[in-house]
């Protein structure tokens, strides 16, 4: 028998764009509204959805069926980044399981917390609908007492985040995440159904094509197609070693599980981005000044992202992608990259950056068309503490000047270290810390072999310079 134990909550944010423009600015909530990236409407709220605007329609097309709709350019996620951030944070006082799915979705494994409320008062009465009977129930594993319990921390959830943050959500309550996830969209928008695991069978045949399937993409489903496999219920009855010989043996015991709402997957904790970047596909850029503009807009919205991460980027990247009438996706896309050292304040030396790593790419001399243009950061890691910085040395020894006797015992363990640069005071320099010292090492070294690579080139301003201005 399936293991019923758990209780997972997955909470969907109903048309999230638009409910955060309609947050930002309520006089849009009685509106049709529609978020416009590019020339498409990517979402809308509901009151536009009335006059059949649908996601992802082409512009002309949703005026013509609504001539009064509301465009909001929705192309800067940063709001929609920050919002769904918040209500994350929130989740997260119910449980330290809180999977991200995109910017609008959350997995909850609530199941400690449900453990903790079994036989509390106000736990007793389901919360929402029920997917399909939830009263011949045979199982006694406890399940559904669980998932009672589990509709009832669904809606304190839901009022937690609609009275925090102006959001209605909707929330589907099952025995796994898939379950979870599909019996979330049966109704919609702001409420939450329940689906008991005596109904999963039913539940997951009402999906009719396998495409609906969560985590069943596209290219799965055009394999399975292949076989002559297109509804769930096909999918349950077919041979599972026809499916191994197309997915492999782990695949296709996944797709055939997934297919009876069978799903021992964990709500996983998302790690922090690895990178971060953007892409423009729009009006193609055929000036250096339109590719100056473009990667200042790139740099402005990074930086926020860069600022609330917390974390510095050690490498750069610009992605570009030619245009080509020939072909319909335009020329393959290309990159250069090189190590990111600067202050990430300074934005005028990003684009300085950005415009150097472009001209590698494109031949400054010839006209271009480019189609796609793209900047990115990636390699993030911890900023430095103060305490093993230059900085945080010197600040240090401002306010608690270096005695002489102190000077003369660094001298004795600076024999241990690196070796010391010319012209700069050994005392001072034993006192750094280690890398620190190896920096400055290699900054004279680079200035006495006379290295003349642009990448690592000694400037004005590096460490060594500092402290032998110091000296001096």
């Amino acid at each position: 028998m399936n293991d019923h134990s758990r209780t997972i909550i997955h909470l969907d944010i109903d048309c999230f764009y638009a409910q955060v423009e309609m947050v930002k600015d309520p006089a849009l909530k009685h509106q049709p509204l529609g978020i416009q990236q590019k020339s498409i409407v990517v979402t809308s709220n509901y009151v536009a959805r009335e006059f059949g605007i649908k996601k992802c329609m082409p512009i002309p097309e949703a005026i013509k069926l609504c001539p009064n709709l509301v465009l909001v350019k929705g192309e800067d996620l940063y709001e929609y980044r920050k919002m769904s951030q918040q209500v994350f944070e929130l989740l997260s006082q119910y449980s330290q399981f809180v999977e991200r799915l995109g910017l609008d979705e959350n997995f909850v494994d609530v199941s400690e917390l449900v453990s903790k409320r079994i036989g509390d008062d106000g736990y007793s009465n389901l919360k929402g609908f029920v997917y399909g009977d939830g009263n011949s129930f045979d199982c006694d594993c406890g399940c559904h007492e669980r998932l009672v319990i589990g509709s009832v921390i669904a809606q304190q959830m839901r009022d937690c985040i609609l009275e925090n943050l102006q959001l209605t959500t909707c929330a589907g309550i099952a025995h796994n995440k898939v379950l979870a996830k599909i019996v979330g969209s049966c109704n919609k928008p702001n409420k939450q159904t329940v689906v008991f695991p005596n109904s999963a069978p039913e539940l997951m045949i009402s999906l009719g094509s396998v495409g609906k399937i969560p985590w069943v993409g596209h290219a799965t489903e055009e394999l399975l197609s292949s076989l002559n496999i297109t509804t769930v219920a096909e999918l349950q009855n077919c041979s599972k070693y026809q499916l191994e010989k197309v997915f492999g043996k782990e695949k296709a015991e996944n797709i055939l599980n997934l297919s009876f709402g069978t799903d021992e997957s964990p709500v996983k904790l998302k790690e922090k981005p690895h990178s971060y970047g953007l892409e423009d596909a729009g009006k193609p850029l055929v000036t250096e000044q339109q590719v100056e503009e473009k990667f200042k807009e790139f740099s402005k919205r990074l930086l926020r992202l860069l600022t609330e991460d917390g974390r510095v980027p050690k490498v750069i990247k610009v992605s570009l992608r030619r245009h080509n009438l020939a072909l319909p996706m335009g020329d393959p896309k290309e990159s250069r990259q090189c190590p990111f050292n600067a202050d990430l304040s300074n934005e005028a030396h990003i684009v300085a950056v950005a415009m150097s790593l472009f001209w590698k790419a494109v031949d400054k001399r010839q006209p271009f068309k480019i189609a796609v243009l793209g900047l990115g950061f990636s390699k993030l890691v911890e900023r430095p503490s103060s305490k093993r910085t230059l900085l945080g040395f010197l600040q240090r020894n401002n306010a608690d000047e270096i005695k002489p006797e102190k000077l003369q015992e660094s001298s004795h363990r600076f024999q241990s270290s690196c070796q010391c640069p010319p012209g700069v005071d050994k005392g001072v320099f034993a006192e750094l810390p280690l890398e620190v010292q190896q920096e400055l090492w290699d900054d004279y070294k680079r200035k006495e072999d006379g290295f003349k690579d642009a990448k690592r080139a000694r400037k004005t301003g590096t460490l060594l310079d500092f402290v032998v201005r110091s000296k001096t």
